[in-house]
């Protein structure tokens, strides 16, 4: 069996969103890894907590907004995940995925400006650093949503149907961010077929891929754990 450390990392304030959406995600991953029969779980080894020092405020078209600098996230990962190996010498795992609340950028040392990415992946002496950033993936409204329900004291039926449904949509888009870098991490590359592999253009068409790999990148994922994956970073 291969196991997958998994933690979050960020300013995590809302039950809701920890129990109902980061939670859920890795427990349906691991669902769906036994379900398909794939040697493969996630391992939750507690939140990775950062110093607020760590935080980038980064001026964009849109206004300003905070931000994760990869590079320092992707250390912090590294020696998170050996301490992990080194404290459970039984078990195999030598990936460690992390959910972040803030974008996740990296300064480029010979230009001016940051690139941005929804998805890294970084691979130090054997160990792989997954880092997907949770705030694309996040619905229209919820933040506001949860606070008005948080200090209104007479809240109506209709908006906590609405907190459900987007905490579902929130989970259920996260699920196959996560199953498209796994897939990533044990070679898969982006397919054309309806599949999470399948890189979609906008919010709206990810929407429509079911969290599921198609027959191709099934059997692919399949025949890579069954062997050595540790020769494969």
């Amino acid at each position: 069996m291969e196991f997958i450390a998994f933690t979050y990392v960020g300013n995590f304030v809302e039950r809701e969103v920890i129990d109902k959406v980061v939670f859920n995600v890795f427990d349906e991953a691991n669902r769906f890894f036994e379900g398909k029969r794939f040697p493969l779980r996630f391992l939750y080894i507690g939140r990775l907590k950062l110093e607020p020092g760590y935080l980038i405020n980064l001026t964009t078209p849109e206004g300003k907004i905070m931000v994760y600098p990869m590079e320092a996230l992707v250390e912090l990962l590294y020696s998170r995940l050996l301490r992990e190996i080194e404290g459970q010498p039984e078990i195999r795992m030598n990936k460690i995925f992390a959910l972040t609340t803030f974008p996740l950028v990296s300064r480029n040392r010979y230009f001016d400006f940051y690139e941005k990415f929804l998805g890294v992946h970084e691979t130090l002496l054997g160990l792989r650093m997954m880092m997907l950033s949770m705030k694309p993936f996040e619905p229209e409204g919820l933040s506001r949503l949860i606070t008005i329900i948080k200090t209104g004291e007479d809240v109506d039926v209709e908006a906590r149907r609405k907190l459900r449904l987007k905490l579902h949509l929130f989970k259920d888009r996260l699920l196959k961010g996560v199953l498209h870098e796994v897939g990533h991490s044990f070679g898969l590359e982006h397919c054309r077929n309806q599949c999470v592999m399948n890189s979609p253009a906008s919010m709206v068409e990810w929407d429509l891929r079911v969290p599921d790999y198609c027959d191709d990148c099934t059997a692919k994922l399949r025949a890579v754990l069954g062997r050595d994956t540790t020769q494969l970073l």
